[in-house]
């Protein structure tokens, strides 16, 4: 695929939350056109908004888009990126403390064995 801006490596990008969906989508679907990203996207929204979203991406350097035709788009960061800019928006709404964020996750759901393993090592790591 040729690009049409250079790759960027940025360490936090603000990202809405259906760029955050185009994103996840991309990295499942890897280069895919308008018409395919449209296609698969999880909810009804009009493929001209699907479009400019995509663009909006690119400009932001998240997203590449090639020179072909039709052209292809695709996810030129790592998730660790999307996820902090994710987290960011987390913290503002929690006011920077995790605590009260997963004691809400794990009363919507229960927490399976392997997950309780990982909270119990990410503790103490940081005791």
């Amino acid at each position: 695929m040729s690009k049409s801006k250079g790759t960027k490596k940025p360490s936090f990008i603000p990202l809405s939350e259906g760029e955050m969906e185009l994103l996840d989508l991309l990295w499942k679907l890897g280069p895919s056109t308008l018409n395919v990203v449209h296609k698969n996207y999880s909810r009804p929204v009009g493929y001209t908004t699907i479009q400019t979203r995509l663009n909006r991406m690119v400009d932001k350097g998240v997203l590449q888009r090639s020179s072909d035709y039709p052209a292809q788009y695709e996810a030129i960061v790592e998730m660790e990126v999307a996820s902090d800019s994710f987290f960011e928006k987390v913290a503002k709404i929690c006011d920077g403390s995790l605590a009260p964020l997963i004691a809400h996750l794990s009363q919507r759901r229960k927490l399976n064995p392997d997950e309780i393993v990982m909270l119990k090592e990410l503790i103490a790591k940081h005791e």
